[in-house]
Parts: structure tokens; C-alpha cells; sequence
């Protein structure tokens, strides 16, 4: 997952951690704990404490949202960085790890995605949201691991049943969904899977059907398969998965299933 990393002048880099601890102290953190998170000495994180400097506006605006970070459990780390640029680089910016370099490929994969959504968004998917978070995940062509494995971050957003939005797009995301898709590729040619709600007498709606095992293994071997079934197990909900060559012809079939269960209504 994409690290988000802010980059601010060396000569402001002392002030943004006298301001974080005045803010961590104000939020109730005790001085030794505040010393640890920002690796300062407590007699320093006293003295920043109990300052009364003006703090600048731009230092405490980054210093707030990092501070929030720190109170919800995240744990920053400072680095130093060297940079050459004609223009000033500072700001806040997310880091990719290597699998999230976009190439080519890989911002295919965003852009089939980003179309799918959009196919999506707006529609009235009924009775085909489960209670768990709907995502669909898009593989390249011969992905290795999970992390060549794209997914909407969190999910897609869901409203009155309709799919309103997005948090992003990342590789190495969802990895119930990832691990699913990369055990069918053995078996079956598919790059896209989108997870449903359970779907009964699907067979009988003009798709290729097929059911997962407990352990989410195929049942049978059918060639082209549209839609998988789990009929689910203790604690687990029953649900359905839409298989597709990409992401937009997933939701391409998800789309004609919806036609057809509103014209069994």
C-alpha cells in the first residue's frame, strides 16, 4: 500500500515537530509518550510544550492533520530528503512502492476500472448489494502475487443502493477478493471479479453458472463462467462473484443481470 509522505523545508522541519507535540500535549498525550513518537528528548518536548512561540499557519494545518494520524494509531516516521527542482517541492504526496508505478499496464488497469465505476455509478443494483463491502478487483495479464491485483480502496461506495463513489484506486488492495481471482486465473480465463449478493435460481437467468466450495475452490471444471456461488458458512454471508475478462465487462454483466431481475418483477 502507497505511503503518504509530506515534504516540507529543512528549515521548517524543527518547527512542524514543536508544533505536533504542542498539539499532541493539548489532545492529553503525556510528554514521555510524545517524546517517543516524535524520537525528541522529554526535557525538549517539555520545552516545546510549554512554549508560547507563534506558531505559522501553513506548519500548523500540516501539524493538525498529522497529529490526527498519530491519535487514530498511525506512527510517523522523519526522514531527510534530497531533492532538485527548479520549482519548490514541498507538499503532501502519496509514495508508491514498486507494484504501483504506472506503467502502461497498470494504468490500463486504473483506467478499466475508473470505466467500470462509471458504467456503475448511479444504478440500482437492488437486491444485488450484500451486507459486506461490493469491490471489484482487476488482475494484469500474469500477475505474481496480490499486489499486481487492483481493487477501489475500501470498496465502492454504496447509497440507497445505488454506487455513488470511490476512495481510489491501488494495487495490493482487497485481498479476499485478490487471492480469489488469482486462484480461478488457474483454472478459468477471467482478470476481473466483482463480489454480490447470493443469487438464487441464477442459473436459469441466462449466464454460465457455477459454485465455489466452502474453501472457495471451484466445484467443477466448466470452461467460460459468468457468475460463482458461495453458498456461505458460519459467520460467512452467502454471496455471488461476476467473473469477466476486465473490469468493464464485469459490470457489463452486472448491468444485464439487473435487467433481468427487474423483469421478473
Amino acid at each position: 500500500m502507497a505511503d503518504e509522505a509530506v515534504i516540507i523545508g529543512e528549515d521548517k522541519a524543527i518547527i512542524l515537530k514543536k508544533t505536533i507535540a504542542r498539539i499532541l500535549y493539548s489532545k492529553r498525550f503525556d510528554q514521555l509518550k510524545i517524546s517517543k513518537i516524535l524520537n525528541l528528548s522529554q526535557p525538549m518536548v517539555s520545552n516545546y510544550c510549554n512554549s508560547k512561540d507563534k506558531l505559522p499557519k501553513d506548519i500548523l494545518d500540516i501539524a493538525e492533520k498529522i497529529s490526527e494520524k498519530i491519535k487514530n494509531g498511525k506512527h510517523p516516521t522523519f526522514n531527510t530528503c534530497i531533492t532538485f527542482s527548479e520549482k519548490d517541492f514541498k507538499g503532501a504526496f502519496f509514495l508508491a512502492i514498486k507494484n504501483e508505478i504506472i506503467s502502461d499496464e497498470n494504468n490500463k488497469i486504473v483506467d478499466n476500472l475508473t470505466e467500470a465505476f462509471l458504467l456503475l455509478k448511479g444504478v440500482n443494483l437492488g437486491s444485488l448489494v450484500p451486507e459486506v463491502k461490493i469491490n471489484i478487483a482487476m488482475s494484469k495479464e500474469n500477475p505474481k502475487n496480490p499486489d499486481e491485483v487492483a481493487a477501489f480502496v475500501n470498496g465502492l461506495i454504496v447509497a440507497d443502493e445505488k454506487i455513488t463513489g470511490f476512495n481510489g484506486i491501488r494495487f495490493g488492495r482487497s485481498k479476499h477478493l485478490s487471492s480469489l481471482l488469482l486462484r480461478l486465473k488457474e483454472d478459468l480465463d477471467i482478470n476481473a471479479i466483482m463480489n454480490i449478493a447470493y443469487i438464487r435460481n441464477a442459473g436459469n437467468k441466462n449466464f454460465n453458472v457455477s459454485y465455489l466450495t466452502r474453501d472457495y475452490k471451484l466445484i467443477d471444471d466448466k470452461g467460460q463462467v459468468d457468475i460463482l456461488l458461495h453458498k456461505g458458512d458460519f459467520g460467512i454471508e452467502p454471496c455471488a462473484y461476476v467473473l469477466g475478462k476486465d473490469a468493464v465487462d464485469v459490470s457489463k454483466k452486472v448491468l444485464r443481470l439487473i435487467d433481468v431481475l427487474n423483469n421478473e418483477k
